[in-house]
């Protein structure tokens, strides 16, 4: 386990990935659909934070890797960073993706990704959005040992991304004049209220369920108390 050289392979593969469904995305897909207006507008949307936080932290373990593999430098800072944004921002935001985008397809897809969209969205995009993306953190989870921050600090940090992007969903609505998921104009202001506290509490949820596959991988982390007794 923890492998250099496999860690470093699979940042590689998983970087070059993302960027070619980007430039993929970028070039040859034009959905046009009036069930979701919001295509014409990807920034809006929670799958593309997802993406683009995936791209930016493999990027940032290749970069690390090329530190500390080639320069043969410690990368201890950059490390740091990157243990923080994956378990308190990044396995939280992809579970959610993952979660939310799979449960309402099942129910009714056209409020989340209508039919028309198979004819300009390939499978393998909508699966490298909505699938791959909770499998390869765990794998990354399994190869390279990242330490959790206290619970407190990893769960601010995930409630904090959560209330940025609900009032994001807000703005859009208010100055664009469309909701980012079809599934929200058909809800009351009860509704909504109660599908945010459902994902904020399922958002902690998989922030935990994130903590015990570390632990399962590498052993419960220790706690400053354990660690002053030990000591």
């Amino acid at each position: 386990m923890g492998s250099k050289a496999a860690s470093f392979t699979s940042h590689v593969f998983l970087l070059v990935l993302y960027l070619f469904e980007e430039y993929y995305n970028m070039k040859y897909v034009r959905p046009v659909t009036s069930k979701m207006p919001g295509l014409q507008y990807r920034a809006v949307f929670f799958t593309t934070w997802n993406l683009m936080a995936h791209t930016v932290f493999f990027s940032s373990c290749v970069l690390a890797d090329f530190i500390e593999g080639v320069l043969g430098k410690k990368a201890a800072g950059l490390r740091k960073v990157q243990d923080y944004v994956l378990v308190s921002i990044l396995f939280p935001m992809s579970m959610i993706v993952m979660v939310v985008f799979w449960g309402i397809y099942a129910v009714d897809r056209e409020l989340i990704f209508p039919a028309s969209l198979d004819h300009v969205i390939p499978p393998w995009i909508n699966h490298v959005w909505h699938t791959t993306i909770v499998p390869v953190l765990l794998l990354e989870m399994y190869m390279v040992h990242h330490k959790y921050p206290s619970r407190r600090a990893g769960l601010t940090g995930a409630i904090t991304l959560g209330l940025v992007y609900l009032t994001w969903i807000l703005i859009v609505a208010k100055v664009g004049g469309f909701w980012v998921y079809p599934f929200m104009a058909v809800m009351t202001g009860f509704q909504f209220v109660l599908f945010c506290c459902f994902t904020a509490a399922i958002g902690c949820v998989f922030y935990l369920m994130g903590e015990l596959c570390n632990n399962v991988f590498w052993g419960p982390r220790e706690t400053p108390r354990k660690q002053k007794k030990r000591a």
